[in-house]
């Protein structure tokens, strides 16, 4: 043990030596992050420092802040081994399972890093990526991890210039053999919008060579439908680190395929803009079930909801007796058969319900209402189930306070978030609903008595067909989609809903809405209602009331609207007394921030 801290003692202090902890953020090592990010196609990279009780970042992109503690860092794992760490599921490796960044935001669930080592050979922190879901790294990926690791191992040991430009080109030959082998398609493209470079998996997918694509526009190979979309441009002016945009690429015999495009910048060694690198994964399969699940959800919409209908109605007539008197076993056989049509009527009503929602073709009715008015609509449907479960209810909400939404899915929502509270306490509890003023939103909280959620599954519970324990299902009832329908309802409205609990303690679910801002409401225009309902959300984000408009003549008749937000075509002609603005798509809460600022 005294070895070991010995050891410890003098990594610490070679650390030390460097000068180089709580430096400002340089262009050398900004520029190695940038080309990880890019060239793993990752969120996350950092150059990292641990010191004796913290990581430090030299270079971050994907995080906040430039620290975090070394309790909950792999990169102080990393540093155990000279070897590289990659953990490609951090659910599974029992290390760093249990640790907090896993558990919570940034939620990582893959973690690769090579170690930097002082020129007296003390590891002293990594070079790593990390993502939100799971990931494998191939043999030729680690030996690009690897390089770039030794690139900023130079510049951390101020090398002479000479090694450290050799080992540049190495790593960038590395890079480039890495580029032409991976497995998703990647594009070289330069300011002009031309491609530089393509490898093969591109080429495949696109069914021309990859010598014969330099030089060819990249709107040439696009559908005409989606051209235009490429931020290109904004990526060399530096106003986007990177987009993500869903396009068709068209090949030479008329044939298209969906493709899912992520493009950043790559900088030369003097930090100016030299290519744009695009990850283009073919999503054609995806979109396709897409499609049949939305033809499928269509059929059940269609097909099964009105003779459910019909069968519960005949069941419950049955029932009541209008065929005459049923004898104690067929009365139970006709009960069982309406209790489960209505249950499986509710569980299509429900699921085709939230396939709307996430689809963005509901359109909310939203009007001025008090938090007062929401609750005792709540309270006029949930008060039969509380006391037939003698569960108490309690409400609290000021009076002084109005929200702009949709009252009937906000109560929609409220009923199910008490509903369930009710459902999970025990006779004689209390389950308490209060409102009041959080800031720039409104905070709802939803209090119960019951036997509480296990922290691991705060989140999941949100999750579709999710209990929090499998026989809740059987004892319980429900859909297991009540609490996934109020999260997609809540986001709608810019808002946020959560849970927090201690077992055997109850649970707390909470909701924030914004409060409107004092400022004339905002008209936002678009055929699309998926468009419709992102530009509602982003301006509701931002506190002010919206209101969302498909026809442009209905439109040009409105009053009262500071402006009108488009995100497309379709008001060219059209007169308006009103001042249009139109946003960008591919980067919507800054722009529509900016046109309200």
């Amino acid at each position: 043990m005294a070895a070991a801290g010995t050891l410890e003692a003098d990594r610490l202090s070679a650390l030390q030596a460097l000068n180089i902890l709580d430096t400002p953020p340089e262009e050398r090592f900004d520029r190695l992050t940038r080309i990880a990010s890019a060239a793993f196609d990752v969120p996350i990279a950092l150059v990292s420092l641990v010191d004796e009780e913290r990581q430090w970042f030299k270079s971050c992109i994907g995080l906040t802040g430039s620290e975090d503690d070394r309790a909950v860092s792999f990169c102080s794992i990393a540093i155990e081994s000279p070897q590289p760490l990659v953990i490609p599921d951090t659910h599974l490796d029992p290390r760093v399972a249990h640790m907090r960044v896993v558990t919570g935001p940034p939620y990582l669930r893959f973690y690769a890093g090579v170690p930097i080592t002082t020129a007296t050979g003390f590891r002293v922190g990594t070079v790593c990526i990390a993502d939100t879901k799971p990931r494998q790294l191939g043999a030729t990926e680690i030996a690009l991890l690897r390089d770039i690791a030794r690139i900023a191992e130079d510049e951390l040991n101020h090398k002479d210039l000479s090694e450290a430009l050799a080992s540049w080109r190495e790593s960038e030959q590395r890079f480039r053999a890495v580029f032409h082998e991976a497995a998703i398609g990647m594009t070289m493209v330069d300011e002009s919008g031309r491609i530089v470079e393509a490898n093969r998996a591109f080429a495949a997918m696109i069914e021309i060579p990859a010598g014969e694509l330099r030089g060819v526009p990249v709107s040439a190979i696009t559908h005409p439908a989606d051209r235009g979309g490429d931020n290109v441009d904004k990526l060399f002016s530096g106003e986007l680190d990177r987009y993500r945009r869903e396009k068709r690429y068209v090949r030479p015999d008329g044939t298209w395929f969906w493709a899912a495009l992520t493009a950043s910048i790559l900088r030369d060694r003097d930090g100016r803009p030299d290519v744009t690198i695009g990850m283009v994964e073919d999503i054609s399969e995806r979109k396709e079930v897409e499609r049949l699940k939305d033809e499928l959800v269509s059929v059940v919409g269609h097909e099964l909801k009105t003779p459910l209908t019909s069968i519960r109605g005949s069941l419950g007539l049955l029932e009541a007796g209008v065929a005459g008197e049923l004898s104690v076993e067929a009365a139970d056989m006709v009960r069982i058969a309406r209790e489960n049509t209505e249950r499986l009527t509710r569980l299509v009503e429900e699921t085709l319900d939230l396939e709307r929602l996430h689809a963005g073709r509901v359109e909310l009715e939203v009007r001025s209402v008090t938090p007062v008015d929401l609750l005792a609509a709540t309270a006029q449907v949930v008060q039969p189930v509380a006391d037939a479960a003698g569960v108490a209810l309690e409400w609290q909400a000021p009076g002084d306070l109005e929200l702009f939404v949709d009252p009937d899915r906000i109560v929609q929502a409220l009923v199910n978030l008490v509903g369930n509270a009710i459902k999970f306490s025990p006779p004689g509890a209390s389950v308490r609903t209060m409102v009041k003023a959080h800031g720039a939103n409104v905070l709802i909280s939803v209090m119960d008595e019951g036997r509480g959620i296990p922290p691991e599954q705060l989140e999941a519970v949100f999750e579709r067909f999710r209990q929090v324990d499998a026989s809740d299902h059987r004892e319980k009832g429900g859909t297991g989609l009540g609490l996934p329908i109020s999260r997609a309802i809540i986001e709608q409205h810019a808002g946020r809903i959560w849970a927090e609990s201690e077992p055997g303690a109850g649970a707390t679910f909470r909701i924030t809405l914004p409060l409107p801002q004092g400022k004339p409401p905002v008209a936002v225009y678009d055929r699309r209602a998926p468009r419709r309902a992102q530009l509602a959300r982003a301006v509701r984000r931002l506190g002010r009331r919206v209101e969302t408009f498909d026809d442009p003549e209905v439109l040009a008749e409105a009053e009262g609207f500071a402006l009108v937000l488009v995100s497309g075509a379709g008001l060219d002609g059209v007169e308006l007394d009103l001042p249009v603005v139109k946003v960008d798509a591919e980067n919507l809460d800054a722009s529509v921030a900016e046109a309200l600022a």
